[in-house]
């Protein structure tokens, strides 16, 4: 094999395996950091449980590791097989209900709770509880709770997308319940 058709069959292999990380987790990491970030996304809740669903959620940018970094933080908890109206949230690269990775972020941000703040929804699940509204216990997973759940801009949605997350039960799932995802994209995005 000639010097010049080694070098063709090298550059053809790093060809391909540039191209395979394009497609797999740097692509989607490119795909993060370029996407636009102006305007908002709105997020809708879907509780089709029997169970109220208590939860912190909001947007941040994962790669702002500043103290003064900005994050919008705001807690639901959504009644027994009912659906919130829209809620506008700054367009971020993430956006996450009840994970640790949030959490994190607004403990180390010093992120102001506000003077509605439930201390028993604000942790990286979804409560689910059957206790009456105005008890002790309302926020409390009494009948379980769903792992939280993070999506990523341009890789997840764009600005001015709508995302639906879903609350089900689920036995075969970790606290007995899950989220699903879903997305309503906006005119002009290309996700």
């Amino acid at each position: 094999m000639t010097q010049r058709s080694q070098r063709t069959g090298l550059t053809i292999g790093m060809l391909a395996l540039l191209a395979g990380l394009m497609t797999g987790c740097l692509g989607d990491l490119v795909a993060n950091l370029v996407e636009e970030r102006t305007g908002e996304v709105t997020i809708i809740f879907i509780n089709d449980t029997p169970y109220r669903a208590g939860f912190s959620f909001g947007s941040y940018d994962a790669f702002e590791r500043s103290k003064t970094a900005s994050i919008t933080f705001e807690q639901q908890s959504v009644e027994p097989n009912t659906n919130t109206t829209p809620v506008s949230l700054p367009c971020r690269r993430n956006t996450a209900v009840g994970t640790e990775a949030f959490i994190e972020r607004v403990l180390y941000t010093d992120t102001q709770l506000g003077t509605s703040y439930d201390p028993d929804i604000f942790g990286p699940l979804v409560n689910f509880s059957s206790a009456a509204p105005d008890s002790p216990a309302a926020g409390l997973p009494i009948e379980g709770t769903a792992v939280g759940i993070e999506v990523r801009l341009g890789v997840d949605y764009a600005w001015g997308d709508q995302l639906i997350f879903t609350f089900v039960e689920d036995a075969a799932a970790p606290g007995g319940f899950r989220i699903e995802y879903d997305l309503v994209h906006s005119v002009g995005t290309d996700l």
